[in-house]
This record gives structure tokens, sequence and C-alpha cells, in this order.
């Protein structure tokens, strides 16, 4: 934040000194020349940014990817779990009884 506000600063000055708004101090101006001139240009780094970006992508998709499986994992377990208590012997064969009574007793309604 600080740096940011630097910046602004700067930035603020070279364009009141541009539009005649302030008189440019040359030993600010050096200083402003000094800084600006030790900054790295952009296109040296160009191939690095891209890969390191490319590489930051890469690990972000394979993280949404790991989280859409786990989660798709977790849905197919609850889903199994449930099916295994639908369809176990104990709980089929109550239901068949069940259904065996329920037609014994339909049968023996007078209509």
């Amino acid at each position: 934040k600080q740096w940011y506000q630097r910046r602004v600063r700067v930035c603020d000055y070279i364009k009141e000194v541009k539009a005649g708004r302030k008189a440019a101090n040359p030993a600010v101006m050096r200083a402003i020349a000094s800084l600006v001139s030790s900054l790295p240009l952009a296109q040296q780094h160009t191939q690095a940014f891209d890969h390191k970006s490319r590489q930051q992508l890469v690990d972000a998709l394979m993280i949404t990817s790991l989280a859409t499986l786990t989660k798709g994992i977790l849905i197919h377990d609850d889903i199994s779990a449930k099916s295994g208590v639908i369809h176990s012997q104990s709980i089929t064969n109550k239901k068949m009884k069940n259904l065996e009574m329920m037609t014994t007793f339909s049968r023996t309604l007078p209509l």
C-alpha cells in the first residue's frame, strides 16, 4: 500500500509539471529518472511471467477438477449407502411379507 501511494504521488507530480501547474525541481526529476531506469522492463520477463501464469492456471484447474471428482465420489458413496439400505435382505423380506399380507387381505375383502 505504501508503494502504491508513493507511485501515485510521483505520477501526480509528473502530471502537474507537464500541465505547467508546478515548476520542475531538477533534483526530484533526476530521482524519478533514476528510479524509473532501475525498474526492469516488462519485455525482459515476459517468458517467465507466461510460464508462471500458465503453471498457476494448471494448478487452479487441477484443484477444481480434484474438488469436483471428490464431490462426485462422496455423492456416489452416499447413494450407494442409501441403495444398500433399500435393497438389504432384511428390508426386502419385510417388504415381501407386507406385500403378501396386503395381497391376502385384498383377496379376502368382499367386493
